[in-house]
């Protein structure tokens, strides 16, 4: 039993041991290191397992104690690093490294320790080579030893011993053997006599070594040109490794310079391809086995179209890669161990196994593996070359393993550990407590296990085992969970077990949130440089996971900063905008939507148009006298495709102008520009695209000169001018200095009279001179001229072309007959006249014309206002030619139609013949009377009072000269001005018809409203020119309560005066409300518009009435306090105080006797008289000044004073249902008829008034008939005191509040200038009733001009007692 129990626990105490074979895992990277003799030198080797190893050396195969090497090389402690403090020779071999613990040994590669070393050049003296200019050359370079190799470059030896490092170009160049190769030589390469060398320098030894000296020596002056041909290349067939860099060369003698081009031959070049050296080196990266073929390079310059070729065959062989390495292996017993080491290469590689540093198998002179675990074990077993297994394995299996694949071009080595476990199973990193995951997307819980052997790992959701579909349980334990749905939430948990034992995990509590999404994805965008770019985009997410929402922008995959001036991102609606775009603004830009949990993206692209950038490289391939061949290079598109160059060149002449020579089709790079001789010249190259054109390119460098020549042509334009009298004038357009061809440039003119046989000869020698003057005597002569350009090489290549031109004009000495006027309209009539056709032959221009005749020129004026009204029309020939002339000799007649003639007009009007230069005498003056036609504008139209509502205008009649006619009236007409908007136009529905009126009144406007008003003088023909103002109305101000006196009292009339306020004239209409003392029921006078007083009429004798008076604007209601006054008559002897008391006592006695009493009273009352001097009392004040409510029917937007919506018959329909639902009579007024027939004595006066029947009339109390009565006197006036009274459907007024400004009682009219006189009016203007279209008016009592009206009630019903009464 003890031994049983000893037995478990040393099993035990076994399974729970953890060892590990050693593995070194620090060594060289490099396989070669070089020393420098003094200076110290490492060789690193570091590992690590359990327990720690002991490090062992191998050189050269046997084994090497650092130690024992005279201090000079130590080994680092706790590590196996040796150093080499002072290397030396003996140092130099092939070190490895032994990692050693008791469970294996770990061996390191194979380290080659060599000294660096860069050995000098061979001496040879001075060369010097001598070749002709344009030849190409090659200076020898044969680089001395080097370890590791070294770098060559070639250098000049300056005067004071140092050296200038020679900077290769397309013409000189090295190859890649390290010769200096000249395409063709020039004289610049002389360099000075200093010498040319190579040197090779060693970087690790920080040594350089010098070649030999070369001196180049360049034969005569004149380059001569040679093709392209070969002058050095890489050798035809090549191989290159796997992995490194393909380098082939072609370097091309000829003159000019050749160019190099390359080619794949059945295949294209790959992105790791690169053009070095200026073209001629072919440059692939990291090769691969695609890149093996045929490549061709070709060399090509101007003076052959044939190319020189080489083509290169290359093959692509590999050093040994790992296809698969081997790896540690780790197992429990009894179970097998297999190690796969595979490796590719070209050629194939052989694979050589160790066992603990040791050789598997035998070699020469080398024992094998003869462990017995290996050697001679039916264990153990080598399926091939790359795989070895070991079975049944056992706890003493435990060993390094190291793998070696080589070819000729290196190898590959790997180390690994079989190590054999046996333990319980442990939990080494346990699934979070808890996790959050977005549907669809993809989670691994961890459950990372260990143990020997491994154990089974299951995993259970709340109480489910998981098992399959979209869980997989990994090799390591964790849990993969692939795209989660909200249904995989719960509580996950993982449980280990094998043959010694089992273990749980912790709970992780696994939360699923709903998957974020774009809704809203940006679109691809194209714009033009300068403009804005704008992306939008927005998504949604969990709601539980809002608040950690982020949405931000990439570009190319690189976050768009915050702090980017011109890109800015809208955290409202998260849109992206790229302000001023510019084309590396245009991108991939990515839209993402993130919650720490998953993410949306979206893409969208950008795309920035822009002008291309300008070509470069612009050469001069070849310059002749006659023409150049240019050449350049294509700039950046900038994502639109250029279309065309323009090819530019400026001269020596004017440096600063260049010239659009050529246009070459975009898929040209070459162009060949015609030139002219004796010039210099520059070019440039211009790109356009569909957005524009690019910047110019860089001028050429290069300045191409052509020798001088003839010049091409002589001066064009040649024509004389005759306007100098005694001269011959000549002109012509000068050639510029371009068009010269070579120096001593001159005209040389040749004139001779027609007819002549003596010819003069004129030399100018400044060609900047455009005209000559030469002496004549005779007026419109004939010349024969020539004018000839010459240079020092000669005359021009064209001969002279001889022009016939003509002395100086004078004046013409006949003029037209018969002038008749026909036709005749207001602003226009046909003129008629002959003319010899002698005229317009030479022989009549030269005789009577005197120049070439050119027309007519008609004179007009109105008759005795020549001076200021003389206007003149010149008439070509051609127009008053007749389509069939009459032959020559005869007189032929011509017609033309005068137009803008002065309207209702007496007219003259004459005719002159004109040549080039000047008029003849005048035909006869002919009269003639135009018709009536339009006026012109007035000379002045303005706004001198503004209300809320109206203006008043005020304007002068148009000047004489405007009239145009008998003037019949004015046409007014506004419309409204919002900013630059002008609403519609609106006629005065009656305009004026008083050709003398000045003054009007234009109303029913809006307040605080601004008005374009036109204004229109009228004939019978139509309406004239307008003018315009612009004026806005006054803001609406509230309506004051007038005051008013009581003067003039008679037996039947009273006069009214109340005083001017602030509204007065300000279109406010003013009546008077009066009743006899003690009735209920007010009656009203007529409205007063322009006066201040009011008389009441038809009143009876010796009557106390309450008088007051009311203020109205048509929205508005303001009433003064009343007053009570007695008209003259019976009563007047009695005192108010005696009156009061007879009334009192005529009460008393009827409540004696009432039947009788109250009978007395009332015939009393109609006979009683009334004293000479007036009596009033005062009573109380009564205000209305409540504003009144519109009708919501009411339209704002007046149409002016006639708007449709007062029209009368909508209007009495309403009145009618409102006082038939009330079933109250509608009351009465005065007719028109019979207020004209007592007033007729003030119609004379009052036609004069400017503020009469333009501007009051009744009808325009229309516009506001339904507000009046429905809203301002609706709860009150309707149902008491003035039901009667505003009946009346024609007393309502669209006029508004005057402006405010408009004060009268202390400044006069402001609108008026500060020292006009405020207007007087007469004292009773008669107002006019004739034109009124009030037609629902009932006369009572005859002649009464006034209306009752209702008495006021109170809310029950009950009449509102009288205010009470003073005397004044």
């Amino acid at each position: 039993m003890l031994l049983r129990i000893t037995i478990c626990l040393l099993y035990l105490w076994t399974a729970s041991a953890v060892n590990r074979p050693p593995n070194i895992y620090l060594q060289p990277l490099d396989k070669d290191i070089y020393y420098k003799p003094g200076e110290s030198v490492e060789i690193l080797c570091i590992a690590d397992g359990i327990p720690k190893p002991k490090y062992l050396w191998k050189r050269n195969g046997e084994s090497y104690n650092p130690s024992g090497q005279d201090d000079r090389v130590v080994q680092l402690p706790n590590q196996g690093t040796i150093v080499f403090n002072s290397p030396e020779d003996k140092d130099e071999g092939i070190f490895q490294c032994f990692a050693d613990n008791g469970y294996g040994i770990s061996a390191s590669v194979k380290i080659n320790l060599r000294e660096a070393k860069l050995k000098k050049f061979a001496y040879e003296p001075r060369r010097t080579s001598r070749v002709a200019a344009g030849k190409d050359l090659t200076l020898p370079c044969t680089p001395p030893q080097s370890y590791p190799p070294a770098d060559v470059y070639w250098v000049l030896k300056e005067p004071d011993g140092r050296w200038q490092a020679i900077n290769f170009d397309k013409r000189v160049s090295m190859d890649i053997e390290g010769k200096l190769r000249f395409t063709n030589v020039k004289k610049s390469d002389e360099q000075g006599g200093r010498a040319y060398s190579c040197m090779a320098i060693n970087y690790f030894m920080r040594d350089n070594a010098i070649g030999p000296e070369h001196v180049v020596e360049v034969l005569g002056s004149t380059e001569q040109k040679h093709p392209a041909h070969e002058l050095w290349t890489s050798p035809s067939d090549q191989f290159f490794v796997r992995g490194g860099t393909l380098r082939l060369k072609c370097i091309f003698a000829g003159n000019p310079t050749p160019d190099v081009y390359w080619e794949k031959l059945k295949g294209t070049f790959p992105d790791r391809a690169k053009f070095k050296s200026f073209g001629q080196e072919l440059h692939i990266s990291n090769v691969q086995e695609s890149d093996a073929g045929q490549y061709e390079c070709m060399g090509l310059n101007t003076e052959s179209t044939q190319r020189a070729t080489k083509a290169f065959d290359v093959r692509i062989e590999s050093a040994p890669y790992w296809v698969e390495e081997p790896v540690e292996v780790e197992a429990s017993i009894n179970e097998k161990a297999t190690f796969i080491c595979k490796a590719g290469g070209d050629p194939k590689p052989a694979y050589a196994w160790y066992i603990n540093g040791v050789a598997l198998e035998d070699r020469q002179n080398e024992v094998g593996v003869r462990d017995p675990r290996i050697y001679n074990n039916n264990r153990f077993f080598k399926k091939d070359a790359h795989n070895i297994t070991l079975t049944n394995l056992t706890l003493e299996d435990h060993m390094n393993i190291q793998c070696n694949a080589s070819n000729k071009h290196g190898y590959v080595f790997s180390d690994v550990y079989l190590n054999v476990l046996a333990e319980k199973p442990t939990i080494i990193k346990p699934p979070p407590a808890s996790r959050k995951v977005a549907e669809s997307k993809s989670v691994t819980l961890d459950c990372l296990v260990t143990g020997k052997p491994d154990p089974t790992v299951t995993w259970y959701r709340d109480q489910s085992l998981i098992t399959g579909g979209r869980f997989q349980i990994l090799p390591n334990g964790n849990l993969h969970i692939e795209k989660v749905v909200m249904a995989d939430a719960g509580d996950y948990r993982c449980r280990a077990k094998n043959i010694y034992g089992e273990v749980t995990s912790s709970t992780c509590k696994t939360q699923i949130r709903r998957k974020t999404r774009i809704e809203q994805y940006p679109l691809d965008l194209e714009v033009i440089a300068g403009y804005d770019a704008k992306f939008t985009c927005s998504g949604s997410t969990d709601f539980d996971e809002a608040a950690n929402m982020e949405v931000y922008w990439e570009k190319d995959d690189k976050r768009v900063s915050i702090n980017e001036q011109r890109m800015t991102q809208n955290f409202q609606d998260n849109s992206l905008t790229i302000s001023g775009t510019i084309v590396r603004d245009s991108g991939v830009y990515t839209c993402i939507i993130k919650t720490g949990l998953d993410e949306d993206r979206a893409y969208a692209i950008l795309t920035v148009k822009d002008r291309p950038d300008p070509p470069s490289g612009v050469e001069i391939e070849r310059c002749r006298d006659s023409s150049a061949d240019l050449k350049w290079i294509k700039g950046i598109e900038n994502n639109a495709p250029v279309q065309y160059f323009i090819v530019q060149y400026t001269t020596s002449f004017n440096p600063d102008q260049w010239v659009s020579a050529k246009t070459v089709d975009y898929s040209q790079n070459t162009a060949t520009i015609d030139l002219q001789p004796w010039a210099n010249y520059t070019f440039r190259v211009i790109a356009t695209n569909k957005i524009g054109a690019s910047s110019p390119s860089e001028k050429t460098k290069k300045v191409c000169r052509t020798n001088p020549a003839q010049p091409d042509r002589n001066p064009q334009n040649v024509r004389n001018i005759g306007d100098t009298r005694n001269m011959l004038k000549i002109q012509w357009i000068p050639m510029n200095e371009l068009e010269h061809n070579g120096p001593g440039f001159k005209y040389q003119l040749t004139v001779k009279e027609r007819g002549s046989t003596r010819s003069e000869t004129y030399n100018i020698d400044n060609w900047r001179n455009d005209t000559i003057e030469i002496p004549k005597s005779k007026p419109y002569t004939p010349y024969l001229v020539k004018l000839q350009a010459k240079n020092n090489v000669g005359d021009a290549k064209e001969d002279p072309t001889e022009y016939t031109l003509y002395s100086y004009e004078d004046i013409p000495k006949v003029r037209p007959s018969e002038v008749d006027v026909t036709d005749i309209g207001n602003t226009f009539a046909t003129l008629t006249w002959k003319w010899d056709s002698l005229w317009q032959e030479e022989q009549g221009e030269m005789t009577q014309i005197q120049g070439q005749l050119k027309g007519f020129r008609i004179q007009y004026w109105r008759t005795n206002e020549k001076v200021s009204t003389f206007r003149e029309v010149e008439v070509p020939l051609a127009e008053v030619m007749p389509k069939d002339p009459p032959p020559s000799g005869m007189m032929i007649p011509s017609s033309y139609l005068l137009k803008n003639l002065s309207p209702y007009s007496n007219m003259q009007v004459q005719i002159c013949v004109i040549n080039n230069f000047f008029v003849g005498p005048p035909s006869d003056a002919k009269g003639f009377n135009t018709f009536e036609g339009v006026p012109g504008p007035v000379p002045k139209f303005e706004a001198r009072v503004r209300t809320s509502n109206s203006f008043v205008l005020f304007w002068q009649r148009p000047d004489n000269e405007d009239l145009n006619g008998i003037i019949t009236g004015y046409d007014l007409g506004y419309q409204t001005v919002e900013g630059l908007e002008l609403g519609a136009f609106h006629d005065r529905e009656e305009q004026i018809n008083d050709p003398m009126a000045t003054q009007a009144v234009l109303s029913g406007l809006l307040p605080d409203r601004k008005y374009r008003v036109h204004i229109f003088a009228r004939t019978r023909y139509g309406r004239g020119e307008g003018v315009f103002i612009e004026v806005s109305t006054t803001s609406k101000a509230a309506l004051g309560s007038p005051v008013f006196d009581v003067k003039d009292i008679m037996e039947t009339s009273i006069n009214v005066t109340w005083a001017p306020g602030a509204s007065t004239g300000a279109h406010v209409v003013y009546y008077v409300e009066f009743r006899k003392d003690g009735a209920a029921d007010w009656q009203r006078s007529n409205d007063e518009v322009m006066r201040n007083y009011k008389n009441l009429n038809n009143l009876e004798k010796g009557t106390y009435y309450e008088i007051r008076v009311v203020a109205f604007d048509g929205y508005n209601r303001a009433a003064s306090e009343s007053q009570v006054v007695g008209t003259v008559g019976f009563a007047a002897a009695r005192a108010v105080a005696a009156n009061y008391g007879w009334f009192i006592g005529m009460l008393i006695s009827g409540l004696i006797f009432i039947g009788i009493v109250i009978f007395i009273y009332f015939i009393h009352r109609r006979r009683k008289d009334v004293e000479e001097i007036p009596k009033t009392r005062k009573g109380a004040v009564i205000k209305d000044n409540a504003p009144m409510r519109r009708d919501d029917d009411f339209d704002r937007d007046s149409r002016g004073q006639y708007n449709d919506y007062y029209k009368d018959d909508s209007y009495e329909d309403y009145e009618r249902e409102k006082y038939d639902s009330r079933d109250e009579p509608v009351a009465r007024g005065i007719s028109n008829h019979d207020y004209d027939e007592k007033h007729g004595g003030y119609h004379d006066d009052h036609d004069r008034d400017d503020y009469n029947r333009d501007s009051y009339k009744d009808d325009y109390r229309d516009s506001y008939r339904d507000d009046y009565d429905r809203d301002s006197y609706r709860d009150d006036y309707d149902r008491d005191s003035y039901r009667d009274d505003y009946d009346d459907r024609d007393r309502h007024y669209d006029d508004d509040d005057y402006d405010r400004d408009y004060k009268r009682e202390k400044d006069g009219y402001d609108d008026y200038d500060e020292d006009r006189e405020p207007p007087r009016y007469d004292r009773a203007p008669k107002y006019d009733r004739e034109m009124s279209d009030d037609r629902n008016r009932v006369s009572i009592d005859g002649e009464k001009e006034y209306q009752s009206e209702p008495s006021k009630f109170d809310d029950e019903g009950a009449p509102i007692e009288k205010p009470a009464s003073t005397f004044v």
